[in-house]
């Protein structure tokens, strides 16, 4: 069973939490938001909890983010929870900047 932490708990969030949740091969860990009171709703919709980003991020018993966040933040969390040694999917775009998302790539790779 995969750990799934999602971080962000925005509208395609929701879709998202439904996609980990109804895969028998995964399960919807922490939920993390700006706006913790979000995450603390959507965490409940589907029987998790809500946890802050750091927090999900360093918790090895977490297999693999889904980073639904806002763009600007795409590539620093992509860094971070690759170095953790999280398995990432990201909402596009990696990041507005083609530099930036391109050393984001290299820094991942």
């Amino acid at each position: 069973m995969i750990k799934v932490g999602l971080l962000g708990a925005g509208r395609i969030a929701g879709v998202h939490a439904t996609a980990i949740s109804s895969n028998p091969g995964s399960t919807l860990s922490p939920v993390s938001d700006y706006f913790p009171e979000n995450a603390e709703k959507l965490a409940a919709e589907y029987g998790s909890t809500a946890r802050t980003t750091d927090e999900i991020i360093a918790d090895p018993s977490i297999d693999a983010v889904l980073i639904a966040t806002s763009t600007d933040t795409h590539s620093n969390l992509i860094e971070a929870a690759t170095a953790a040694g999280k398995a990432v999917l990201c909402e596009k775009p990696v990041d507005l900047s083609l530099d930036r998302a391109r050393a984001c790539q290299a820094n991942v790779a």
